[in-house]
């Protein structure tokens, strides 16, 4: 029987306006720094709720002729019972609606959920005791892009895959 998807959590992560852009590599990909500003985990069936601070950030590749982004992001949340710290890879293909938010044209909007093929595999560590079985999981997550008065934010549901 092939697995299932069981929503586990909720993460938003807003994204400082000045993202760095080193140029092109040899390789032909472009290097980009986005630091995050904050945001926050909210686990479903429960009241669990962290707030994303500062180190976070995302250290993709933009790979124009694969007309995709590798994401490589890290975060640190923290929750009332202690810290979570969240490692993920994944990919965003580069269509219209992320190409002009990350250009920050006028006519940019957020994304649905399912808008673009955007997924990413998390791995999590955490002294919060509740959340312990974060870690011995697999857990993957579908993006879209989130805009409110706080800013350009990465959104993620996240999954946990289950037999």
């Amino acid at each position: 029987m092939a697995p299932t998807l069981e929503h586990v959590f909720t993460m938003r992560e807003y994204l400082h306006p000045d993202i760095v852009d080193f140029g092109p590599k040899s390789s032909g990909t472009t290097r980009l720094i986005a630091n995050v500003t904050g945001g926050f985990i909210k686990c479903n069936n429960s009241d669990i709720e962290a707030q994303v601070l500062p180190p976070s950030g995302d250290w993709p590749l933009m790979d124009f002729d694969a007309n995709c982004i590798h994401l490589d992001a890290r975060a640190r949340a923290k929750t009332d019972e202690g810290e979570i710290y969240v490692h993920y890879t994944g990919i965003t293909i580069l269509d219209e609606g992320t190409k002009k938010l990350l250009a920050k044209a006028p006519d940019a909007k957020p994304t649905n959920f399912g808008d673009t093929t955007w997924f990413t595999k998390l791995n999590v560590e955490t002294t919060d005791q509740r959340l312990k079985w974060m870690e011995t999981n697999v857990l993957v997550g579908q993006g879209r892009w989130h805009v409110d008065e706080k800013g350009l934010a990465a959104e993620y549901l996240v999954y946990m895959l289950k037999n």
